[in-house]
């Protein structure tokens, strides 16, 4: 799985911004899930200024499961929980098949696949295929995540 620019959401320069995606349709793609699989749509969050990613909670089948959207890029992930200190990533079969008509699905497996870098002066070289910028790295180096899913669905500030 590559990495790309902004990904993390941070930026310095602006040729490295990176692009948004839509709170309003990430509503309705879950309401829609909760109501195709006779679930509820618990809720729905953007407000979280300190992450770079939108979730949804639904419950189907008197199971909640989090749904999240990576802010910059089409990347839909499942959870069974969701907090600052860890994401416990799940794969969702039916939620899937639902979610991936609009974006890409990310499964537990490679999201709880290793980050790999060496530390250089304040910053890190990335071994795992990767278009990060400068920034980024920055924040790697700073927050030291062990996973993809720790860069892809971070609560770094």
């Amino acid at each position: 799985m590559e990495l790309l620019n902004g990904v993390t959401g941070f930026y310095i320069d602006l040729k490295d911004k990176p692009p948004k995606n839509s709170l309003k349709k990430f509503k309705v793609h879950s309401y829609e899930a909760a109501r195709t699989y006779n679930g509820e749509l618990l809720e729905c969050n953007d407000i979280d200024v300190h992450s770079n990613f939108l979730f949804s909670i639904l419950r189907i089948s008197n199971k909640d499961i989090y749904v999240l959207l990576n802010k910059h890029y089409p990347f839909v992930a499942f959870a069974s929980s969701v907090n600052e200190e860890r994401i416990i990533f799940v794969n969702d079969k039916e939620l899937s098949l639902f979610f991936s008509a609009f974006y890409k699905i990310l499964d537990a497996e490679s999201l709880n696949g290793r980050l790999i870098y060496t530390r250089k002066k304040g910053s890190v070289l990335i071994k795992n295929d990767n278009q990060l910028n400068h920034a980024e790295l920055a924040q790697i180096a700073y927050w030291k995540p062990i996973t993809l899913g720790e860069v892809l669905y971070n609560y770094w500030d």
